[in-house]
């Protein structure tokens, strides 16, 4: 038994000198790098980009590294200094970016491996921040922006955590580019992590402050947050080629700017349009409205090549009132001019999942933001049965292309050929349409876009990803009441316009 208990002890010893010697040497190795890429407050990012391997012996100790038998204090330190690399390998994994927000998973989607477990890098700090409830924490956590606290050209140690934490935060409550007091004013400008982690600062915010500044701020001062800037906290050298690399090159990532999907990528798009025409005048015209709704799923195959499925659900309304509203389109009545009432007089009304079809997409070049989507679409007559909103079949040919101007504007143009095949009947050529989408990105994950289409017909729209896998989107576009533009869209019409709603989620 004393045997037995002496191996037990010795095991125990030598996992914890195992473990004590990978800390070490995973903290020397922090901290060497940090002393070559991390200096005056700013990464090289660029540097790091053309010789990662150093960054990436450090990431897969960050994912192998067991904690058990480590303190708090050592693990402490190991999470700062991880979070920290976690930040810059993501950086470098999508450079040149000029602001982490332009990759729109960058925070909350793209997964990392700390210990043994899976993290976002907002799910790690949150982490980090609930098991170790220091307000000064705030000031090593650097979100790699000029707006985050500067960054340690240092590793962060266990045996000298308390005090280099101490001396972190004195430097940044100190540095006019993080806090700016106006002494004349009594003003207070604070980052917004002040107003973000308001509890965290006790027992006032001034008073919290004041603990570290030489130039004390007076308790009456007035507090307001800075907008934060996301520009990233490159060495500045090199944050300048960035920017104006990414003004001439480089767009916000968003679901709807990808040509063709990633491999083995699935996406269900569901697109709903509501096109309504009135004729003649409010005492003796007439409305019509036809809804289209366009629901496809596409798989990604090589990542420039798509296939889908497309399915087709159309509802048309015509010979209604002047007045009557749009929407009645929504109601799905089968009503036919035969079946006369004083309330629907040349009224006709039909519905029915009208079309079944298939797509292929191809984006053949590398460098050019250019794709080339072919389909076809099959007339269904029974769904529901003896349906006759649409009979023709469709061969539909498109041409998409994206031009980005900055990171925040970007040209969308798409050609598109819905050609009617009536297999019993004439051919009746359809005029191409060519439409153009000017998007604008307010932040990286909402953006208002105006749309036209020869210039005739003039939209304004928005769209939301809730999350970086779904993307919702809304338009309503106007014809300009120009004499004979009616004519080419709905001969006769007097007003056009359309509503549209659509979505997209990706697998």
């Amino acid at each position: 038994m004393r045997n037995f208990i002496y191996i037990l002890f010795i095991s125990i010893y030598c996992q914890s000198l195992v473990l004590a010697q990978d800390l070490n040497t995973f903290f020397a190795q922090v901290d060497l790098f940090m002393s070559k890429y991390a200096d005056h407050n700013s990464v090289q990012y660029k540097v790091l980009d053309r010789q990662p391997k150093e960054l990436r012996t450090l990431v897969k100790q960050i994912e192998l590294i067991d904690l058990e038998s480590a303190t708090s204090e050592e693990q402490k330190a190991f999470f700062i200094n991880a979070y920290n690399l976690l930040v810059i390998n993501n950086v470098v994994d999508h450079y040149p970016i000029a602001s982490p927000n332009e990759i729109v998973e960058f925070w909350d989607e793209i997964i990392h491996i700390v210990a043994g477990e899976k993290y976002t890098l907002e799910t790690f700090k949150n982490k980090i921040i609930r098991i170790f409830p220091d307000p000064l924490l705030h000031f090593v956590l650097v979100d790699g922006t000029i707006s985050a606290a500067p960054i340690a050209s240092f590793a962060f140690l266990p045996s000298k955590l308390d005090q280099q934490l101490e001396n972190r935060t004195i430097e940044a409550l100190n540095n006019p580019r993080f806090i700016h007091y106006d002494k004349t004013l009594n003003v207070l400008e604070l980052p917004v992590i002040f107003k973000k982690y308001a509890e965290s600062f006790q027992p006032t915010i001034i008073k919290f402050i004041n603990n570290y500044r030489v130039q004390k701020v007076h308790d009456s001062a007035a507090i307001k947050f800075a907008n934060y800037d996301w520009t990233l906290n490159a060495f500045f050298g090199d944050m300048d080629i960035t920017i104006n690399k990414k003004k001439k090159e480089v767009a916000v990532n968003s679901l709807a700017d990808v040509l063709t999907l990633p491999k083995n990528t699935l996406e269900l798009m569901l697109f709903n349009s509501l096109f309504t025409a009135n004729y003649g005048n409010k005492d003796y015209g007439s409305r019509s409205s036809y809804f289209n709704s366009f629901f496809s799923v596409s798989y990604g195959v090589t990542g420039r090549l798509d296939v889908g499925v497309n399915f087709l659900l159309r509802s048309s309304r015509t010979g209604d009132s002047f007045l009557s509203s749009p929407f009645k389109v929504f109601e799905f009545q089968r009503v036919s001019p035969n079946s006369y009432s004083k309330t629907n007089s040349g009224l006709y009304s039909d519905w029915g999942l009208s079309h079944i079809g298939i797509q292929t997409r191809f984006a053949p070049f590398k460098n050019i933001n250019l794709s080339f989507e072919q389909g076809l679409l099959f007339p269904i007559q029974n769904l529901p049965t003896d349906n006759t909103v649409d009979q023709n079949m469709y061969s539909i040919s498109q041409i998409y292309f994206i031009h980005p101007f900055t990171s925040q504007w970007q040209l969308f143009l798409a050609l598109s050929y819905w050609q009617p095949i009536n297999l019993k009947g004439s051919f009746r050529f359809q005029p191409p349409m060519l439409r153009g989408i000017l998007n604008y990105f307010a932040t990286p994950r909402f953006s208002v876009f105006v749309s036209t289409m020869y210039c005739l017909e003039w939209g304004l729209g928005v769209k939301l990803m809730l999350t970086p896998k779904l993307e919702l989107q809304a338009m309503y576009s106007y014809f300009l009441p120009i004499p004979g533009v009616f004519d080419l869209f709905s001969p006769g019409a007097t007003s056009v316009m359309t509503y549209n709603m659509g979505f997209r989620y990706r697998f």
